[in-house]
């Protein structure tokens, strides 16, 4: 098996992760995933809509 190591777009941690699967780990916990998703949500409204 192969590694490869990473760097958290989020927090900046690095982790260490299959090379087969490098693509698809790109955050290093699940709490850094849902950091992310809640960024997207808050801005997944277009400015140009009003509320």
């Amino acid at each position: 098996m192969e590694y490869v190591t990473k760097i958290c777009p989020i927090c900046g941690n690095e982790f260490i992760v299959l090379k087969k699967v490098e693509e698809k780990a790109i955050y290093c916990t699940l709490k850094c995933l849902l950091v992310s998703q809640e960024s997207v949500k808050r801005g997944a409204v277009p400015s140009c809509i009003s509320a």
